[in-house]
């Protein structure tokens, strides 16, 4: 059985303990290459003991990019269930919009980030559900431009 995360408003859920930071430079998605998994990602991971989900955004989004430099926006809240289908993490999307890129930094996971139109085909994850997050991202950024 397959169990699709459910999306929420920003704030709704609470333990949020997961981020996933979707990424915009020069009107282009950033994703990163896992070295050890073979496939493009978004910047995102854990949120660590006394960390808010804000700190863990921008911390992952420099450790898996190199960036800086952005304006970060919180975006909706997300659960995601496991295979067990009685356990779940709640998560939170964010929106980077980079000003400029970064140095990855050496000891990263990622081996390198490339911009894109849209997922890249060797995505790790659910593509699908990647293409309706960045149509969802891509609306809200327009609405607030």
């Amino acid at each position: 059985m397959i169990y699709l995360k459910k999306n929420h408003y920003l704030g709704q859920l609470s333990d949020i303990t997961f981020v996933v930071i979707l990424t915009r430079y020069m009107d282009k998605w950033v994703f990163c290459w896992h070295r050890k998994r073979q496939s493009f990602e978004n910047p995102g991971g854990h949120v660590e003991p006394g960390e808010s989900a804000m700190q863990a955004a921008k911390r992952e989004l420099y450790e898996e990019t190199g960036i800086t430099d952005c304006r970060m926006i919180p975006l909706w809240d997300y659960e995601q269930p496991w295979d067990d289908g009685v356990h779940k993490n709640n998560g939170r999307f964010y929106l980077a919009v980079a000003n400029s890129l970064g140095e990855l930094p050496t000891n990263s996971e990622m081996e390198r980030i490339e911009l894109f139109d849209t997922v890249p085909e060797n995505f790790t994850y659910d593509r699908e559900d990647a293409l309706k997050d960045l149509e969802m991202a891509k609306k809200m950024l327009d609405a607030w431009e």
